[in-house]
């Protein structure tokens, strides 16, 4: 005769393959897109102070520097919160994980004693002496439900946390317009003096079409720029090789007076290294379209060795998996773009 657990309670293989997985990504992902989020808005901030090198003064500085600044303490309470959000994450996977063990060795208890235990938790007894061992069944009975029901219910609250830890993060974003300092109508600093190496080749890299394209150092002085220090500081990319393994696996989408521009699916993946250049790749499901658009114009008088200011800008397309719209106009990257395996 069995003994059967009452409620709604897991099924035991949904015991056995419970996982925390997403809970231990979740918390690592997000820690790494908090301390994007300040690393990158305090250069930006930072930025306003002297962009391109050149002090910058006067009604509309303190206008743009006021803006950056109070972007930045935004910016850091949003941090903050999806930094507890993580850390939710981390210890709510720690606790399922053991909460996992228990209800799992209670079950092995019932079995090592000869006891049955099926799909739906319920405990039996097929050996001879099961009348006189239904107190013993009962009990482990009640030990696995108790177990499984704490398993479940941890499940639910920790879910509760966190959906309460990020609702502000809901809808947030920098869309506000700094009316202030678009009505003064003042340009902000030129480039950086001519000692600043604005094109230094950074990396090159030829597409699938043959179109050789070179990144070159560049700058960004808060508003304007182009090259790697516009997509660095403006859009959150610090990988350089983010750029030769999109173009070296692209076409350009348009081709209009030597202006390429790239519009790249990049797919998330999480790889381990076999041997050598040999990785064993998932495809985790994430993804995001990247913009690249480039200058291929020669003999440009702005540019000292009369070749291409390659270029312009990359950026992700709004809409993708962790793309921060910083507003409209202004996207900033996942910290997984720039981290993500194969790269060449």
């Amino acid at each position: 005769m069995p003994a059967v657990i009452g409620g709604a309670l897991p099924s035991l293989s949904q015991i056995m393959g419970w996982d925390t997985e997403h809970l231990y990504r979740a918390a690592t992902d997000w820690s790494a897109t908090a301390e994007h989020w300040e690393r990158a808005f305090d250069s930006v901030h930072r930025g306003m102070r002297a962009p391109g090198g050149t002090e910058w003064e006067g009604e509309a500085a303190d206008a743009a520097q006021d803006r950056a600044f109070a972007d930045l303490v935004k910016v850091r309470g949003l941090a903050d919160t999806l930094t507890n959000a993580a850390t939710i994450a981390r210890r709510g996977a720690d606790q399922l994980d053991y909460l996992k063990r228990q209800t799992i060795d209670a079950i092995e208890e019932a079995r090592e004693a000869g006891f049955t235990v099926s799909e739906d938790l319920s405990v039996t007894d097929t050996s001879k002496y099961s009348g006189l061992r239904i107190a013993a069944m009962r009990q482990h009975a009640a030990t696995i439900a108790a177990r499984a029901a704490a398993l479940s219910s941890a499940d639910k609250d920790i879910a509760s946390q966190i959906s309460t830890a990020t609702a502000e993060l809901s809808g947030r974003g920098f869309s506000e317009s700094p009316s202030d300092v678009q009505a003064l109508d003042v340009p902000l600093a030129p480039p950086p003096d001519p000692s600043y190496p604005i094109n230094d080749v950074i990396a090159e890299a030829t597409d699938l079409d043959g179109n050789h394209v070179l990144l070159r150092r560049g700058y960004y002085d808060g508003k304007r720029g182009f090259g790697w220090d516009k997509i660095f500081h403006k859009h959150g990319i610090t990988n350089p090789n983010v750029f030769t393994d999109l173009i070296t696996h692209s076409r350009p989408i348009s081709n209009k007076d030597g202006e390429l521009k790239y519009q790249v699916e990049v797919d998330r993946a999480r790889c381990s290294q076999l041997f050598g250049p040999i990785y064993d790749c998932e495809d985790t499901g994430e993804r995001l379209e990247m913009m690249i658009v480039v200058d291929t114009t020669e003999n440009r008088a702005d540019v000292p060795d009369g070749g291409q200011k390659g270029v312009i800008t990359m950026y992700p397309l709004p809409g993708g998996d962790g793309v921060v719209e910083v507003q409209p106009g202004w996207t900033m990257a996942p910290p997984w773009v720039s981290g993500n395996v194969p790269i060449n």
